[in-house]
């Protein structure tokens, strides 16, 4: 294990133990409005704040890029947090919720980990060595596509790409067995490469959303993209997957756009 990804796991547990400490304890007045149907509590700010702190204590020549407070610093070396994905699901009380903490070399993710602190479930991945669940390795799953479940969000900031994500909806509930939506991607993407889940598609995330388990799921055996068949995650639109289940949700979205 490498010191990159020894302080990922660290960073995730101390915004993952934030995230316990505080749970069921976020009230009204603790809520802001980021934008439309967009929220933010003390919670999520604070575990950033701890996060990067950790982070660049340990790295002070890094930069960092997360979910609240943007970007400090540039370097080849960029490390990309939400601090709480999944913070709707937080604020009602509902435990899917984590901690996504991924270190980019170039662009490229290089060190994944998510912390799904009400589960004790944390996943991580290094580039070339595997993606593993509290120390066991992970695979994708290979189910058939009539017995597959896919996991997927909704677009609800973005009324304007309603319409297409509807029909990549309907087509994909028609083709495999189930569609789920546990309302944080970070843990959609780690059930991907946990076998759970057989595939994930969403669009109109950010990067801090997806960056950790694209590696996770890549490093499980199986493949990513966004909808256009590339590795750029500045788009935001992401498919993974087993490769059967990756192919048929690549063309899911192909002939829905």
């Amino acid at each position: 294990m490498s010191r990159f990804l020894e302080v990922a796991k660290e960073a995730a547990f101390i915004g993952g133990g934030i995230l316990k400490e505080n749970f069921k304890k976020v009230k009204k007045s603790d809520i802001e409005s980021k934008g439309i149907k967009d929220f933010v509590t003390y919670v999520d700010k604070l575990s950033e704040e701890r996060i990067r702190n950790h982070i660049l204590k340990n790295f002070p020549d890094h930069a960092f890029l997360g979910e609240e407070d943007g970007k400090f610093g540039e370097s080849e070396f960029t490390w990309v947090v939400d601090p709480l994905d999944g913070t709707k699901n937080y604020i009602c009380g509902f435990e899917i919720f984590a901690v996504s903490v991924a270190l980019l070399q170039n662009n490229e993710p290089i060190v994944g980990v998510i912390y799904v602190p009400m589960l004790d479930k944390i996943y991580w991945a290094e580039k070339g060595a595997g993606s593993y669940l509290n120390g066991e390795k992970i695979k994708v799953s290979n189910r058939p596509i009539e017995q597959a479940v896919v996991s997927t969000g909704f677009p609800f900031r973005y009324v304007a790409e309603l319409d297409n994500y509807l029909d990549m909806l309907k087509k994909a509930m028609i083709t495999f067995s189930g569609v789920r939506r546990p309302g944080a991607a970070a843990v959609d993407l780690a059930l991907v490469a946990e076998g759970v889940f057989d595939g994930f598609f969403e669009m109109k995330l950010s990067i801090w959303d997806i960056a950790a388990g694209v590696l996770l799921i890549q490093e499980a055996g199986g493949i990513y993209s966004n909808f256009e068949g590339g590795k750029d995650l500045s788009s935001g639109d992401v498919i993974a997957g087993g490769k059967e289940i990756y192919d048929v949700l690549y063309d899911i979205v192909r002939s829905s756009k």
